[in-house]
């Protein structure tokens, strides 16, 4: 790889997907596989009649099988159909990839489904009025659901928007998804510490661009990664997530310019350095995945390595097979002690649609998916077909060539779930299913490493004190469609200014925040700011707040079987 002279001075949109965690693996089995009505909970052995009709969401990936039908018409349809307390349950598929475009039509056309499972913002379809409010009588008619928001505080201020209870939600433990991924081997080539501070981060940057750490006498290496998901995970190190920059500060929810500036400040000289791809603005991430996987960036900083991506870390080692990662804490500011968006915790997961002939059809649906049966049969399918519990408690994957044609495609059947898989009756540790556990109880030696790795970042993401600046934003109110407009066009604005600035090494970061704030004045923005801290004093304490999601955070914890195949000192 060469290195570029021109530096693109394109601004792109600095749009941020929200994301509320990645589904857990799940689905059901094979036809000759398939236990009927005792496998799990079907309506029959439930003494549930089975009445009525419902249409609920189902996301298309691409990822089914000819073999295996369509996403509307599979082995876990059919079982969803057989054991389900419903004459008949319509699968509506939508794109994935287009999701909220396809949603918004189906809802325009007055065609959306009864149940929506999916991990858009709800925000929008609420604030349209095609959000059901669940009052306490509908959530009456969802004991197993019930029973989870009692348990969990945080999910019930989650799922509660401008003081109504609209969504469906999960708990889940706290996992990494945002995670800031090093070059062991270069730091030990070079002599270098682990970065501690903003300027450690930017000299190690340095030293794997200038020094040759790879030895092959070429200058074809960066330092560090500075796309669109780069840049989201460096302005948590300054404390604020996107799209909403805003934090407490002095008790008042604050449009956070003073943050947003030193964080230009710092990406500005991480670009002007030359130690970046100098066409990073137009990477969406897939040119700096590649580079690292085939060993050209030292510092990898983003949401593609979680929990689900052991094929990423296979292929970089097949690439480089003697070369060591590592993580690390997001260096401390002067800001505080911050870390990547996390996966699980509260999440929001679905709705009922406001246009549903039958809500409490709509109930039934979703309190039979929170049955904990249901939800260990859709996650883990059949005992012993696809994923089996070792003595430990882990679910183990039995055959994953079989995984791949059966099971591997069906994980959003599940979206709506209970995490209490065992109805909180077993006795194995909380962390057994966690996936370092489960990968360090692989056979594969590269799954092992990447167990260690994933072990690792978990620690990241469970370490107490440190706050992930977006995750608690998702209770802030839906807004007015006057307001929602001046907030989506001066966002834009700020967006492309503080962008081109980036680009441009004679834009100072002081005058882009200057220029930033006069657009966002004139787009009718210190309306929204006003909005949300009115909001903020009289709602504060029925919002989500850090202190919320270190309850839930669990010290990783690595069971017999897995330390014994575990290189961690």
């Amino acid at each position: 790889m060469k290195k570029k002279k021109s530096r693109a001075l394109v601004a792109l949109s600095l749009t941020m997907a929200v994301s509320v965690g990645l589904a857990a693996c799940g689905s059901p089995s094979p036809a000759k596989d398939e236990p009927k009505k005792d496998g799990a909970a079907s309506a029959a052995s439930n003494g549930q009649v089975k009445k009525g009709k419902i249409s609920v969401m189902v996301y298309d990936r691409g990822l089914i099988p000819a073999s295996e039908g369509t996403y509307d018409n599979n082995r876990w349809t059919k079982w969803i159909q057989e054991n389900a307390p419903f004459e008949e349950v319509k699968f509506i598929v939508v794109p994935r990839t287009e999701a909220v475009q396809k949603m918004n039509m189906l809802f325009a056309a007055g065609e959306g489904p009864d149940v929506v499972a999916n991990y858009e913002d709800p925000i929008p379809f609420i604030a349209k009025g095609q959000a059901l409010e669940i009052t306490d009588d509908l959530l009456a008619k969802m004991p197993n659901y019930k029973k989870v928001l009692d348990k969990y505080p945080a999910l019930q201020k989650l799922t509660t928007v401008n003081g109504k209870r609209y969504t469906i939600g999960t708990v889940s433990p706290v996992s990494p998804n945002h995670a800031a991924v090093i070059r062991a081997d270069w730091l030990e080539k070079l002599n270098l510490p682990m970065p501690k501070t903003p300027e450690d981060l930017l000299a190690v940057a340095k030293a794997f661009t200038e020094k040759d750490p790879d030895g092959n006498g070429k200058n074809d290496t960066y330092g560090i990664t500075l796309n669109q998901d780069s840049q989201r995970v460096l302005s948590h190190m300054f404390g604020f997530g996107n799209p909403e920059k805003y934090a407490i500060q002095d008790g008042k929810l604050t449009f956070v310019w003073d943050r947003i500036q030193d964080w230009l400040k710092f990406t500005k000289q991480i670009a002007d350095a030359k130690v970046v791809d100098p066409d990073f603005l137009l990477d969406k991430g897939d040119k700096a995945l590649s580079d690292f996987t085939n060993g050209k960036i030292g510092i990898f900083l983003t949401g593609k390595f979680s929990q689900l991506n052991s094929p990423t870390f296979a292929n970089f080692k097949k690439s480089n097979p003697n070369a060591k990662l590592d993580t690390f804490d997001l260096p401390a500011t002067k800001y505080g002690t911050f870390e990547g968006y996390i996966n699980g915790g509260p999440s929001a997961v679905g709705f009922i649609n406001a246009s549903t002939k039958d809500p409490d059809a709509a109930a039934r649906y979703i309190n039979w998916l929170n049955d904990p049966k249901v939800s260990d049969y859709l996650v883990n399918g059949p005992d012993g077909v696809y994923k089996k519990r070792d003595a430990e408690g882990t679910v183990v994957v039995v055959d994953p060539e079989k995984n791949k044609i059966e099971y591997d495609y069906a994980t959003d059947y599940s979206i709506i779930r209970n995490y209490q898989l065992d109805g909180g009756t077993a006795t194995y540790s909380p962390l057994a299913n966690e996936y370092y556990n489960s990968y360090l109880k692989s056979s594969d030696p590269t799954l092992q490493e990447f167990g260690d790795l994933y072990f690792k970042m978990a620690q990241v993401a469970n370490k107490p004190g440190a706050i992930d600046p977006r995750k608690w934003q998702q209770t802030l109110p839906a807004l007015a469609s006057d307001l929602l407009l001046k907030k989506t066009n001066g966002g834009k604005a700020v967006d492309d200014i503080l962008l081109k600035a980036l680009a441009q090494p004679n834009v100072t970061a002081e005058k882009a925040v200057a220029d930033a704030k006069e657009a966002w004045k004139k787009a009718g923005g210190e309306d929204v700011d006003t909005f949300y801290n009115d909001y903020y004093q009289k709602n504060k304490d029925k919002m989500l707040s850090p202190e919320d999601f270190e309850k839930l955070k669990l010290t990783p914890e690595l069971l017999p079987a897995a330390k014994k195949n575990s290189k961690i000192k």
